[in-house]
This record gives structure tokens, sequence and C-alpha cells, in this order.
């Protein structure tokens, strides 16, 4: 990974996330507990032009103060962009921070445990990437599914899958039921068996109206 910022190589770096994508993210993986490729939303966002991938340049001296303006402008930049795609589901904006050195990769974990709030009253899920990345696959914990050659964060529309992530706190589910709690309510939308679980089991931990 390029550590210097006056050598960092910006078509190197976008030919790497690419085939990170293409590669990892796009693919299946037998650790993650479930069929299908590790984020199911890319391929679709590509081939609708709706994934758009921005370079961000930390400098030598990274702060935790930066790491959080960083992901914070990206939330802003979500809404900003001219996106292709007529379908919001499929939007994704990647922040890549291809100098942030191995030694401050804990600056982007901090980050995106700050921000996470904000992004989901917003309806919006961030996630971050990065080589030594510990976050865990939702169905399988044994699994760190956030893996990436690049340093990077993801910024994406909530989607009904989120449930998965968003369950255990009260105001986190409280937000995710506001937008998708007609869609469990309409048996002839078919959610899957394990999201319909999870969301009746929340409504009935947090006291939220199914």
């Amino acid at each position: 990974m390029l550590t210097d910022v006056l050598s960092v190589d910006l078509e190197k770096v976008l030919e790497v996330v690419d085939g990170w994508l293409s590669d990892y993210i796009c693919r299946p993986h037998e650790e993650l507990g479930r069929p299908g490729p590790v984020c199911p939303f890319v391929e679709p966002a590509q081939r609708a032009g709706a994934l758009e991938v921005r370079v961000r340049l930390v400098g030598p001296t990274p702060s935790q103060t930066l790491l959080n303006e960083i992901v914070r402008c990206g939330l802003d930049e979500f809404s900003e962009v001219d996106w292709k795609s007529g379908n919001p589901n499929l939007r994704s904006l990647l922040l890549v921070l291809p100098d942030l050195p191995p030694e401050h990769l804990h600056l982007l974990d901090e980050a995106h445990a700050l921000l996470k709030h904000e992004s989901v009253r917003r309806g919006l899920m961030i996630g971050q990437f990065h080589e030594r990345c510990a976050e865990k696959a939702a169905r399988n914990p044994l699994f760190e599914v956030s893996w990436a050659p690049v340093p990077t964060v993801a910024v994406r529309s909530m989607a009904i899958h989120d449930v998965l992530f968003l369950s255990n706190r009260r105001d986190w589910f409280e937000e995710y039921a506001r937008r998708f709690g007609p869609r469990y309510r309409t048996s002839a939308n078919g959610v899957e068996p394990l999201l319909a679980e999870m969301y009746e089991r929340a409504c009935a931990r947090h006291g939220v109206r199914g």
C-alpha cells in the first residue's frame, strides 16, 4: 500500500480498487454464511452506473478529526452526486484513502463508529474496509469480511437487509422500522424469513410497533 502522498499513483490505486471489487467484493466466499457475493449491491450498481469512486488523500499526519471529517463529508457528498441510476437502492459511494498508513488504520475504524449514528439518521449505511479490519460477516462471526487492499469507506442507501446490522440499538432500529416497517406488514413483499424473524424480535425487544 502506498503511504507517501507524493508517490500515490492514482491510476494504479483505481486499478487496485477495481480488482478488489471484481475479485473479492463481487464474488461468493465460502465463509460468508450465505450464498451470493460478498456485497450483492456492487455488481448491479456498476451495471447501472450507480457506483462512484472518489480518492481522498490524508497527508503525512492524519488525525482522527481529519478522518471524521472525510467520512462526514462523504455523507454530504452522497446526496450531491449526479447519480446516473434512477434506482436509489443501487447508489454507492466509495471513498478511497490510498495514503493512510497501516499504523493509522484504527482512525478509520473510529470514524466509522463515531459517525454510524449520523449515517443511519440520514438513511445511509457506512462501512470501513482495510487490510486489518476486524468487522465480522453478519451470518458468520468468525469471518472478518471487510478486507480491502486499500483503505476505503463505502456509503450506500439503507436497504431492507440492514436489519442484520441495526437491530441491536433501539434508535437505529426505530429509524430502520420507520423506513421498512411497511414491507414487513405486507406478506406479498416476500421478505426473507431470517430478516422477518430478526425484525419481529427487535420490535419486541425495543417495544417498537411493527
